[in-house]
């Protein structure tokens, strides 16, 4: 177990290589003036993807490949992007949608009402394991009317349905004689947003060129570079040098980068929660009086201080930046005799050696995180070390991605959330059929809550915003009476950018401030 002088000592080293790195950048200035000619972003980023499908794999890269009938604006309310109207029935099981005729996919081809309902097909189809399967399983059939003419018919009504629709488009003809999740296509996509895939040097960047024939706002910054950059330092480093242009900065990386002349700093409030997932296989986690025991027993104003350095705030629930939010549930307050309480009335027995017993077994778990995440590090090890209060002896293990599987793990450093509809990222990660044990659901806890199901099935059907409301605010209570998760923070996402780079629209972003691009191709440098 981490100590937390030790904790201290790494964040305080932490800071001084990130400093002197930083200085080891400024001999590289001259580097960054030459490229400062190239019209070209390149934009740091924390990992690589294993795939570019947009049904398959959640990337931050969609917004430029591809677009969808709708597309989130910069209040993250979905409009029509390639649909040009959507008339819904006034039974609300009908969906006529009309799309642009002017929309070509990167290889010229047109796109058709083929299209989209070869994607929303493919979504559907188990044999492609789409982890959006959920947000159509209420499709009950789909009729083309011409090619630019479809109806979308559901079973029953369903409320997030145009924030479904935008799904990014994928072009039929390219996957005949294909599977879907060993297509080429997976390595080079063809979409039809505004840029198109150059080149992907695997383990060092993919290169994205404008796309001249897109349908929309045609790009003024000619190459999107993603330069694969895992470790923070050397993102922090390689922005003050000018070897990139924009990155998510850790929250100890922002008063220093501050200072650089050529940067600019958004400091973009954010969906994107921290917190620790019990996973429900691991019987310690049977008992609720223990789960909300280690939730009294964090101390999340000092996460928000010592390792946000104040960017970002407390959380108690997946929707608390949400118009649904419900502000009376248990905030869990840092209460260490609460959680005391607690774990006695579950007859766990504090023993001479700090730590607390029950039937020959002590209170112990290992938090696991992703090593190339300091933030989730840092937090394992703070709360670590604070569980000691409550007399929970708890281990931090700190692995590469490629050695985590989420479902092993007694307790997983988690970060979710989303910006949009409530449905979104509630259903697939707590819904008990969306188990990733048994489908391709987010639920890695294997959490399940008859009464959380019915409330996310309720959500999505109920027409009635007020009656929404009420739904989405009776399933935080139960998340509250019966936590799958520890929320620690939300987190602030604090990009740096070239000053010179204008157009960015700041909106309420997702998971690892992702949706910052979403419109790019509205971006332009000042001096070139």
């Amino acid at each position: 177990m981490k100590k937390f002088s030790v904790f201290i000592l790494l964040f305080i080293l932490s800071l001084a290589g990130c400093s002197n790195e930083s200085s080891q950048g400024e001999e590289k200035q001259p580097s960054a003036a030459s490229s400062s000619k190239a019209n070209e972003l390149i934009y740091a980023s924390e990992s690589e993807f294993a795939g570019l499908n947009p049904i398959l794999e959640e990337t931050n890269l969609d917004a430029l490949l591809f677009r969808g009938l709708m597309r989130f604006d910069e209040h993250n309310v979905p409009v029509y992007d390639i649909a040009k109207s959507v008339d819904i029935s006034d039974d609300l099981l009908t969906y006529t949608i009309m799309i642009r005729d002017d929309v070509t996919f990167h290889d010229g081809q047109v796109l058709t009402v083929d299209d989209v309902m070869f994607t929303i097909n493919s979504i559907l189809d188990d044999a492609n394991g789409s982890y959006l399967k959920s947000d159509f399983i209420h499709v009950k059939a789909m009729q083309k009317v011409n090619d630019t003419t479809m109806t979308i018919e559901l079973d029953e009504p369903f409320t997030p349905m145009l924030d479904k629709l935008t799904v990014p488009i994928l072009p039929k003809h390219v996957f005949e004689g294909q599977e879907m999740r060993t297509a080429t296509f997976n390595q080079e996509p063809i979409g039809a947003g505004p840029y198109m895939v150059e080149q992907w040097d695997k383990g060092t960047s993919l290169t994205l060129k404008a796309y001249p024939s897109f349908f929309g706002t045609k790009a003024s910054i000619e190459k999107v570079i993603f330069k694969f950059i895992p470790d923070s330092n050397v993102r922090a480093l390689q922005l003050k040098s000018g070897e990139v242009d924009i990155a998510l900065l850790d929250p100890n990386q922002v008063e220093e980068l501050s200072k650089v002349e050529q940067l600019k700093m958004y400091e973009v409030e954010s969906a994107d929660y921290r917190g620790v997932l019990f996973n429900m296989k691991y019987p310690l986690w049977k008992d609720v009086n223990v789960r909300k025991a280690i939730s009294y027993g964090t101390d999340r104003a000092g996460i928000v201080k010592g390792i946000l350095h104040g960017y970002g705030t407390e959380a108690y629930s997946p929707l608390q930046k949400h118009a649904y939010v419900n502000e009376n549930i248990e905030h869990y307050t840092f209460d260490v005799e609460k959680a005391n309480e607690l774990l006695e009335k579950s007859g766990w027995i504090l023993a001479d050696d700090g730590f607390r017993y029950k039937d020959g077994n002590k209170l112990a778990f290992t938090i696991t995180a992703p090593i190339t995440d300091t933030v989730r590090v840092n937090m394992a090890n703070y709360v670590a070390q604070g569980y000691k209060e409550i007399g929970a002896d708890v281990e931090v293990a700190a692995l590469d991605w490629s050695n985590i599987v989420i479902e092993d793990t007694q307790a997983f450093m988690v970060g979710w959330g989303s910006p949009y509809d409530a449905d979104h990222h509630t259903y697939s990660l707590f819904y008990s059929g969306e188990s990733s044990v048994t489908s391709a659901g987010y639920n890695y806890g294997s959490y399940a809550n008859a009464k959380v199901d019915a409330l996310l099935e309720e959500g999505r059907t109920t027409v009635d915003p007020e009656k929404r409301k009420e739904v989405y605010k009776a399933l935080q209570e139960e998340l509250a009476e019966d936590p799958p998760f520890a929320y620690f923070a939300y987190v602030d996402a604090v990009y740096g950018i070239n000053k010179n780079i204008s157009g960015v629209k700041e909106r309420i972003l997702g998971h690892h401030g992702a949706g910052f691009l979403w419109n790019v191709e509205e971006w332009k440098w000042n001096d070139r």
